[in-house]
């Protein structure tokens, strides 16, 4: 039924009310926790840096090119995290409904992440880190060379494992494929700035 009214059309005689849309919330501790490594990542890939032998151009643009894609890391969490921030300040977000569908940044991430861990592995990563465990004079550039290839997939792993990680409960699938998402970016930045801190201490070639 409606009515009519002398200004317009008629009007529905009950308002029609729009249910909110759901709201994806971030979790700022792991943006932030995520940056704050990749910073320490970066700082120390340079400090290692420092030390190559200037005749060793090749392993000097890996080096650099790591620490860019970490530097990458770190600028892009660091505007997600604002960006966060200023979206927990809305009433109307906080009040709408928490989106409970599955991250697909997260399930790419994973993907993107495990390209970068078979690149490493295939281009000698594998080997040179059983050399670094034993004591064997290992080569900085077959150590860093896959993820230095496929810096794009693992800084972009590490960025969307982080931003896909939702707080609060009912999340469990999409938080695993995060976290291991995120898990194999540090662990091949934790490879990398040993096999710079190795090699600019001159105990590797």
């Amino acid at each position: 039924m409606s009515e009519v009214t002398p200004d317009g059309p008629p009007q529905p005689a009950f308002p029609t009310v729009v249910a909110p849309r759901p709201v994806t919330w971030h979790s700022r501790a792991v943006l932030i926790g995520m940056a704050g490594f990749a910073l320490v990542a970066a700082i120390l890939t340079l400090v290692g840096g420092a030390g190559f032998p200037y005749n060793a151009p090749v392993e000097q643009i890996y080096c650099i090119g790591l620490a860019v894609d970490l530097a990458a890391v770190v600028i892009t969490l660091g505007v997600l995290t604002a960006q966060e921030l200023t979206r927990r300040r809305s009433p109307e977000r906080r009040a709408a409904p928490v989106n409970g569908a599955p991250s697909v940044l997260a399930l790419v991430g994973i993907a993107l992440s495990a390209a970068t861990l078979v690149a490493w592995a295939a281009l000698g990563g594998v080997e040179q880190l059983g050399f670094l465990l034993t004591g064997i004079r290992g080569r900085y550039m077959y150590h860093t060379g896959g993820i230095f290839i496929a810096g794009i997939p693992w800084a972009l792993g590490m960025i969307f494992g982080a931003w896909g990680f939702r707080p609060g409960g009912g999340h469990r699938v999409t938080n695993v494929l995060a976290l291991v998402s995120i898990g194999i970016g540090v662990f091949l930045a934790v490879v990398s700035v040993i096999a710079a801190l190795v090699y600019g201490a001159d105990l590797s070639d």
